[in-house]
């Protein structure tokens, strides 16, 4: 075979590209069908021999070419992706018989709905207290150190729904299948409850346009509880990013949203850093939540042979009514116990104990108009601020602060923009008026 010199390669870029591209993906056309120059640069590339004869110059184009076609590959299956979560939805609307995402909505029917007030209808509190744990139609999460008892409170709630012959489906990003069913055992549910009325399934690599199908078979058994264990690492598997919000956005757009549309009780569980309060990403994550958010705050470590317990806290509520059961004060407040009880006992005891009689009164729904009024108008004359930069410029206790800035940016009234790793704040109505 002909030394291809430094010469022949400088002399024909377009021939380097054609090469490049080629090894890349052979099935694009014969290699016989390229000219000589470009079947002699495959030939050395594929069978590796030294570059020797190469100049640096040379070497450092190939590269360049290598680098841009790798970008090319990933721009080209981010376009991929986003026509498959269009095609989804779109599916999913008219399967649902709702027509195209701009079709008004019929008041007459929504006049009907808004009659009663939304409540949580999955799962339920222990003793005489009826009250339910997550939201149907809506997406909810639970965060919590590792070993806090997420896994336990779902699964808890899952037996709830199984023994009531509702179908749960378990989308586990974590942990393995004989792990979860173990749990749903020893909390009381039957082999044959399992069988018929729970579904795993544990994915190692992202939902592809091949397993759409089966994932829109789930979102169509009907069923009560939708359950996304691991949120990080599932953003992960898709090649997302938890602290970007359109990359949050994205993935509940995908994943979550077409079971909430479909009436399930979505239950999202997500880590907080150890001996944190807040989840990875936790701002971004939190505004793409439609009912409630749980803090599991760990009280006593749950294991075999002692009584372990986590206090389930309320840190958003959009709908309100399970804010309005929890123990007044600030954010987040004592919802519920979570008791999981090994002591001498083959087959653990758990409860759900609610935090306080259902009679007790002095919840506040929203922050003080004032405070709210204070933490925009810094907002208007500092845009960009970040959130310690709001604290420091408002008068008032960080908790406060951050709940009436929440409570702005869920109101649409402040946006967050993300510069790099920073969160930067800024006034989504240049007026700055108040809903």
């Amino acid at each position: 075979m002909t030394e291809t010199t430094p010469e022949e390669l400088h002399k024909s870029e377009i021939d380097i590209r054609l090469a490049l591209a080629w090894l890349l993906n052979p099935q694009t056309a014969p290699l016989e069908s390229f000219s000589d120059d470009v079947q002699r640069i495959v030939s050395r590339v594929a069978s590796k021999l030294p570059t020797r004869g190469l100049d640096a110059e040379t070497e450092a184009r190939i590269e360049a070419f290598e680098r841009e076609g790798a970008e090319i590959d990933k721009a080209n299956d981010i376009v991929s992706y986003e026509r498959a979560k269009k095609r989804a939805k779109r599916i999913l609307l008219e399967e649902n018989g709702k027509g195209p995402s701009w079709t008004p909505a019929d008041i007459d029917s929504v006049w009907e709905a808004a009659e009663s007030e939304t409540q949580t209808d999955v799962g339920h509190l222990s003793g005489d207290m009826p009250l339910g744990i997550f939201y149907r139609g809506k997406i909810n999460g639970v965060h919590a150190e590792s070993e806090a008892g997420k896994s336990w409170l779902v699964c808890l709630v899952a037996v709830q729904e199984i023994r009531a012959r509702r179908h749960v489906v378990y989308i586990d990003f974590e942990d393995d299948s004989a792990s979860i069913v173990r749990r749903l055992k020893l909390l009381g549910a039957s082999r044959e409850d399992i069988a018929q009325f729970f579904t795993y399934c544990n994915p190692t690599g992202p939902l592809t346009d091949a397993e759409e199908s089966e994932f829109r078979r789930l979102v169509s058994l009907d069923g009560s509880l939708a359950i996304f264990d691991g949120m990080t690492e599932a953003m992960a598997l898709e090649g997302l990013d938890g602290i970007k919000a359109e990359d949050v956005a994205a993935w509940h757009s995908k994943m979550t949203k077409p079971f909430a549309a479909a009436q399930w009780a979505v239950v999202v569980l997500d880590h907080v850093p150890h001996d944190g309060k807040r989840a990875i990403g936790s701002q971004h994550k939190k505004s793409a939540l439609t009912g409630v958010s749980y803090l599991l705050d760990p009280v006593h470590p749950i294991g075999k042979g002692a009584t372990g317990k986590s206090r389930l806290r309320v840190e958003k509520d959009r709908p309100a009514w399970v804010r309005a059961h929890a123990v007044p004060g600030k954010t987040p407040q004592h919802f519920a116990d979570l008791v999981i009880d090994f002591k001498e006992k083959p087959m653990p005891i758990a409860k759900l104990w609610p935090a306080r009689p259902a009679d007790e009164k002095g919840y506040r729904a929203e922050p003080p108009e004032k405070l709210r009024t204070a933490v925009l108008g810094f907002v208007q004359h500092n845009p960009g601020a970040s959130k310690s930069a709001i604290r420091r410029g408002v008068t008032g206790g960080n908790a406060e602060i951050d709940w009436a800035l929440e409570w702005l940016i869920d109101h649409a009234q402040v946006i967050i923009k993300s510069v790099g790793q920073a969160n930067k704040h800024y006034p989504a109505d240049p007026a700055g008026t108040l809903p």
